[in-house]
């Protein structure tokens, strides 16, 4: 150190300085921001409990006079005049219908309950007297009733003989309103934050998981008695939350608390970034401050001074700052740097808010696509059962023309209802498809043929095929539909008649490209692009085009079902969608799906329908719809097979340990409660080792992967199904190996 030069000892001695000046500086901002982070917080928490209070005082005048209006119905007197308790509890649906609430109880002047109407199981006759008496001897008109697991808040209205001021109680009505998960869901998505509804100590319905309400109400039962909005932080397994707590039930009863909490460690989640890119400009001010020390130049210092300033500037979210820049310099060079980073920063904070806008919107296709294929889940099992009997009952003997015909108007509604399921299942992303590879080219060619009927005279098709496209693997009768079904929107946009251009072509999608499009990633694709001229559409529009049900043609006129459709098959399919369009100047939407590699697929060559086969094996049937259970068995006894019926797992397994004949096939439904079909075949394997294994299921969702990875050959039925295709795929099981009963497995389904 004693050969160092004195102005390096003097460099040294100030880059410290300025390093722990830098370091201060740091912390008192990770500081600042984290205190006024909480005091942001602190304010949406109370303005959260404020929005609260105001919506359950609407709520409180707008139910209290609808139990009013109910009170003094005509046939509600009526009904309370004739003090039979059998005939108030028949009569009391109409008057839970028509309150539109979660709970009716019906009570004669005594305050003896005479008929109970809830939403929910839970809540007894017994818990609900108690409860009504509690409530007439605190003598409040609003209380909070805790029953069998469920909160409710309830009002309590007098049923006069004849004008309220007379005073003659004739009965009581109380009504309510359950506080449960999509209560706290609506009022969570209301005020951005966690929620949690508490009866006491006892945690009732909140947003958060079930181990973070126990957790809370753990840590907040101190406080239970003492809930004057109060707001706390409290840590939640490895999240840190400040929560305000506001007791929503008079005093003198058990506590009715509502909770509201933000998470504190993902509002600071954003401080280790910008401790990073303060500290990169510590070290540039540090750099700096160093030169000034040997040149002291006063035209080196007022650059420096106006980049420290737009320094300053940038840190208030001020991207405008004019700055000094002139002559060749170093300070010139870091100005400029400055201006670009700067420039840059603005363009991905434009380019993250478009991000997070689209990733928003896609996690609401995701959530509605869940939606929309366990309705159709549930909906394939009713028409397994339509479809099953309608079938049964048009092949009878005996039936006249009238009784045909009605059965024939079944089996048509049915069919209906099977292709909006398939639908459905489209844009949900489950239904079951065929991939294969494809020239794309030569689907359109032959759709071609057909759209131009299709679409009507007026509009002019054109195809612009890539002669040199590559193939792609999907399902091309799905690939038919996603056209037939853009072909038609196009259609529709233009009722005064337009041009209509489906373009084909080889696109290699860089970083750039993709990130422009999100969630699309680099690689190669086949774009096929469909244009049309028509109206187009403005922005709020784009964004629920693919959502099922939505349409902006008259009611009678679109089922809403036609881009969900297109929606869910491209994203099945491996590929990404993307629409351009304005009002007034038609709309394009390309489809990009990945190129894939091996020999085209030959078409199908359409084979004639063979008789179904009979049989003499016995089977054992599991499945947990009865009527769905009840059908197949009937199907499989009329072609002569022993048929052996089980609800779920366990009941086959001892179905299984008690028969001492030979049991061929297990048909198994994929999803039960208690055990799945996939477990329940490998546990039949071990006891019966030559048994052979197929089975049900309502969508495609099951039929690969964790919950059929014991038995991936086996075949699979494809709710809802036809006697023949019942009877097929068990005739196939039973024909093939055991070890393997087939390389590629079948799935089939009603057509």
């Amino acid at each position: 150190m004693s050969n160092t030069r004195l102005r390096t000892k003097f460099l040294l001695s100030l880059l410290a300085i300025s390093a722990g000046l830098t370091a201060a500086t740091l912390l008192i901002v990770s500081c600042s921001v984290q205190n006024r982070v909480r005091e942001s917080i602190h304010e949406e928490l109370r303005n959260s409990v404020d929005t609260y209070k105001s919506f359950e005082k609407q709520r409180e005048d707008t139910l209290t006079r609808s139990a009013e209006l109910i009170a003094n119905l005509p046939n509600v007197r009526a009904l309370m005049t004739t003090e039979d308790a059998a005939t108030i509890q028949d009569a009391s649906a109409d008057v839970y219908r028509l309150s539109g609430s979660d709970l009716l109880v019906l009570a004669n002047r005594a305050g003896t309950v005479a008929a109970l109407r809830t939403s929910a199981s839970g809540l007894d006759r017994t818990t609900s007297q108690e409860l009504l008496r509690h409530s007439l001897d605190s003598g409040e008109s609003r209380d909070w009733w805790f029953g069998g697991g469920r909160l409710y808040e309830v009002w309590i209205q007098p049923i006069y003989f004849g004008a309220p001021s007379q005073n003659t109680t004739i009965g009581l009505l109380v009504v309510g309103h359950e506080v449960d998960e999509r209560a706290a869901r609506d009022f969570s998505n209301i005020a951005s934050s966690e929620v949690a509804f508490h009866f006491g100590d006892v945690p009732v319905a909140g947003t958060l998981t079930a181990a973070q309400q126990t957790e809370l109400a753990s840590q907040l039962s101190g406080n239970s008695k003492n809930l004057s909005e109060i707001q706390r932080e409290v840590q939640l397994g490895a999240e840190r939350y400040i929560v305000a707590t506001v007791r929503l039930s008079p005093e003198g009863g058990p506590a009715v608390s509502l909770s509201v909490l933000k998470s504190l460690d993902k509002e600071t989640s954003f401080l280790s970034g910008l401790n990073h890119g303060l500290m990169a400009l510590g070290l540039i001010s540090v750099l700096a401050g160093s030169g000034l020390v040997f040149l002291i130049s006063h035209t080196f210092t007022r650059p420096l001074s106006s980049l420290v300033s737009g320094v300053r500037a940038l840190e208030k979210g001020d991207f405008s700052y004019p700055l000094e820049s002139s002559g060749g310099d170093e300070v010139t060079e870091v100005t400029a740097a400055f201006v670009r980073m700067r420039a840059h920063m603005e363009k991905s904070q434009d380019e993250q808010r478009q991000l997070e806008e689209r990733l928003r919107q896609a996690h609401k296709m995701e959530a509605v696509g869940r939606l929309a294929g366990g309705v159709a889940h549930d909906f394939n099992n009713l028409l397994t059962i339509i479809r099953g009997n309608s079938d049964l009952l048009i092949d009878r003997e005996g039936s006249d023309n009238f009784h045909r015909r009605c059965v024939e108007q079944i089996q048509k509604a049915a069919g209906r209802a099977v292709s909006m399921t398939r639908q459905l299942l489209a844009f949900s992303r489950m239904q079951v498809l065929q991939p294969r590879v494809i020239e794309l080219n030569t689907i359109v060619v032959e759709m071609g043929k057909m759209l131009p009927r299709l679409i009507g005279e007026h509009i002019e098709f054109v195809f612009l095929p890539d002669p040199k496209l590559a193939s792609v693997k999907a399902d091309p009768g799905q690939i038919e539909q996603v056209i037939l079904n853009l072909a038609v929107n196009a259609r529709d946009a233009m009722p005064n008649g337009g041009n209509l251009t489906v373009t084909t072509s080889n696109i290699s999608m860089d970083e750039g490209e993709a990130g422009r499009r999100p969630p699309m990633t680099p690689g190669q694709y086949v774009l096929l692009s469909v244009k049309d001229t028509g109206h187009g559409m403005d922005e709020a529009t784009k964004t629920h085009i693919f959502e099922p049900f939505f349409t902006t043609k008259e009611v009678g006129k679109g089922t809403g079902l036609g881009l969900a459709t297109v929606y869910g098959v491209v994203k099945q399919s491996g590929g990404f969608i993307w629409v351009i369009s304005s009002p007034g100047k038609g709309t394009t939407f390309e489809i990009y799906l990945p190129q894939a590699s091996g020999p085209v697929s030959k078409p199908d060559l359409e084979t004639k329908p063979s008789a179904i086969p009979s049989g003499s094996e016995t089977i054992l049937v599991t499945e947990d719809e009865a009527g769905v259970r009840d059908l197949a068995c009937q199907f499989l006894r009329v072609k002569g097979y022993t048929v052996l019926e089980a609800k779920d797992g366990h009941e086959a397994l001892e179905i299984a340990a008690r028969y001492s004949g030979t049991i061929h096939l297990l048909l198994s439904d994929m999803v039960m409660p208690k055990m799945n079909g996939d477990e329940l075949a490998g546990r039949l394997k071990m006891v019966r080792s030559n048994i052979k294994v197929a089975f049900m299921s309502g969508y495609s969702e099951f039929s690969r992967g964790e919950m059929g990875s014991q038995f991936p050959h086996a075949p699979i039925l494809q709710k809802p199904f036809s006697p023949a295709t019942l009877v097929g795929i068990v005739r196939q099981a039973l024909t093939e190996s055991t070890t393997d009963q087939s390389t590629e497995t079948m799935e089939s389904r009603v057509t």
